[in-house]
């Protein structure tokens, strides 16, 4: 009997099965998960952050709660199939068009959290002078 071609098959379903292991829980591991995706984000979130980080700033900043951030990103996450809607409408105009238009937007959306009771009007005031300087 020649044991050497089963060996070698042996040892090489090892190594084979000892990487895809390995290469599967690190794959598993570095998952993030946000509640936001970033590709919707760049296009909706109107800046050069995206909205979990705006929301990180402003618990940082004391301006908002953590608990109401969670609100929040729940509630955008709520009305993102209107937000994709709203981006295929606009995407073909000028970019000037669109900055304006994201603008007068943000101020909109902050009077809705206001209106859902996620944040003070107060609050959506202070939020209004950071994000549209």
């Amino acid at each position: 009997m020649n044991r050497t071609p089963k060996i070698k098959r042996f040892i090489g379903a090892i190594i084979i099965g000892s990487s895809v292991l390995s290469f599967g829980s690190s794959a598993i591991a570095n998952t993030d998960i946000s509640p936001v995706s970033n590709q919707i984000c760049s296009q909706v979130c109107h800046g050069k952050y995206n909205f979990n980080e705006k929301m990180t700033e402003l618990v940082s900043k004391k301006i908002i709660s953590q608990e109401q951030a969670n609100k929040w990103v729940d509630y955008r996450q709520s009305k993102m199939a209107e937000r994709k809607a709203e981006w295929e409408k606009i995407k073909n105009l000028p970019k000037e068009e669109r900055r304006e238009y994201w603008k007068k937007a943000k101020v909109k959306r902050l009077d809705e959290v206001v209106q859902a009771g996620i944040i003070t009007q107060e609050q959506a005031d202070q939020i209004k002078d950071i994000w549209l300087k």
